[in-house]
């Protein structure tokens, strides 16, 4: 058992932040031989042909005609995108739902959400957190190193997703939970404490890190949202994920690509202490203001066959439009909030040497993501999810 994390099974908090925050999970193990604890008869999950598991269409369909109606729980066994489909399908389904991380490589296992491929266009859709997860520290050790090192670049994440996060409550009065962001990055600290013993796979090493993952999962689970855990650097990762899928190239580690891009935007956090406010002031007077039809026009000309879902995504009928010359007005009143948001975010150096430290890439060229993929993705995945991030404030100055 964890006891960093025992705390929160079945959780109910009337939050200081106005919300009463459910935990639904009733059992959580992190141990060796916790696989042992579950009874299951077995169902694999066919690559596509491009020789990978993908969540998309075709395997929740799958797994939905391989799943007898006698079934009463659905487990997922696998990693990142194993727990997607299933999860997916457990909630459509109305099954109950468990979890048996294979890899410790992304903080989704605890969360509601289900990142998935839909039409070449990656969203999230709504669905449920698993009753339990049993994490077997013996099969975690053997999953692959990039797999581990994927796993604290998903973590590293979460500095910059707070930080984007921190802009949408200081511009835009967006809901806030310091709860919440309390605990994600509790859950990155869990992981930067214990590198050696991470890269190392030791039974410590390993536990800490799923309990970081963990522990992001239910910090998203707490606001019924990913806002605490994905920021820009998700964004970036899920417009490479569609361009790749778009020109069926293999696709790439999640956390892999948001370590690399979180060094990205923890850039652009940095060039953000050095502006002052006099020179932010004249930069927002100057900037382009965007509208809803240039930015329409601009998702056709860029996303294609996947650009009406980017408008619902980007303009919901029933959402209300910010005024653009408002909003710059707020930057600049708020400069002084915005530069001690982006100083809480650790250098691009610190995060390198962290990524290092456990062999993860730190560069878009090791991943293999060229430069001309790199420029596009810092102009237009801004618009992969409707949240105010450090890529739409940087457009705005």
């Amino acid at each position: 058992m964890s006891e960093i994390l025992d705390v929160w099974i079945g959780k109910s908090i009337d939050c200081a932040c106005g919300l009463r925050h459910e935990v639904p999970i009733r059992r959580i193990i992190i141990e060796r031989d916790a696989l042992a604890q579950v009874k299951v008869s077995l169902s694999v999950i066919r690559e596509n042909a491009m020789g990978e598991v993908a969540a998309d269409e075709e395997a929740i369909v799958q797994v939905m005609l391989d799943t007898p109606l006698s079934s009463k729980i659905l487990l997922a066994v696998g990693a990142g995108t194993v727990h997607d489909i299933v999860r997916f399908v457990a909630h459509r389904t109305k099954r109950p739902f468990l979890s048996e991380p294979t890899a410790p490589s992304v903080d989704g296992f605890a969360s509601v959400g289900a990142p998935l491929i839909v039409r070449g266009f990656k969203q999230t859709i709504p669905a449920c957190a698993p009753e339990a997860i049993f994490a077997d520290l013996a099969v975690l050790a053997k999953a692959p190193q990039a797999m581990i090192a994927a796993g604290l670049g998903d973590m590293l994440g979460k500095h910059t997703s707070l930080a984007d996060w921190s802009l949408g409550r200081v511009l835009l009065g967006e809901h806030y939970c310091e709860l919440s962001a309390r605990l994600t990055l509790e859950a990155v600290e869990l992981c930067t404490a214990q590198l050696a013993e991470i890269a190392q796979r030791t039974d410590l090493g390993l536990l800490r890190l799923m309990e970081g993952l963990i522990l992001s999962g239910l910090s998203m689970l707490l606001v019924g949202h990913s806002r605490p855990a994905s920021g820009a650097e998700h964004h970036l990762s899920h417009y490479w994920e569609m361009v790749l899928l778009q020109q069926r190239r293999r696709a790439l580690l999640h956390g892999a690509k948001v370590g690399v891009a979180t060094v990205l935007m923890a850039q652009r956090y940095q060039a953000l202490q050095g502006l002052t406010a006099d020179e932010a002031a004249a930069r927002l007077a100057q900037g382009h203001v965007p509208s809803e039809l240039t930015d329409a026009e601009r998702i056709r000309q860029v996303y294609g066959d996947m650009a009406e879902m980017v408008i619902a995504e980007n303009f919901p009928a029933n959402g209300t439009a910010v005024d653009a010359q408002a909003l710059k007005a707020r930057i600049a009143e708020k400069w002084g909030d915005v530069q001690a948001i982006a100083r809480a975010v650790p250098a691009p150096a610190q995060l390198i040497a962290w990524l290092e430290a456990v062999q993860g890439p730190v560069t878009p060229e090791q991943l293999g993501v060229e430069p001309e993929l790199v420029e596009a993705s810092l102009q237009d995945a801004l618009f992969v999810r409707n949240r105010f991030t450090n890529l739409r404030l940087q457009r705005l100055l």
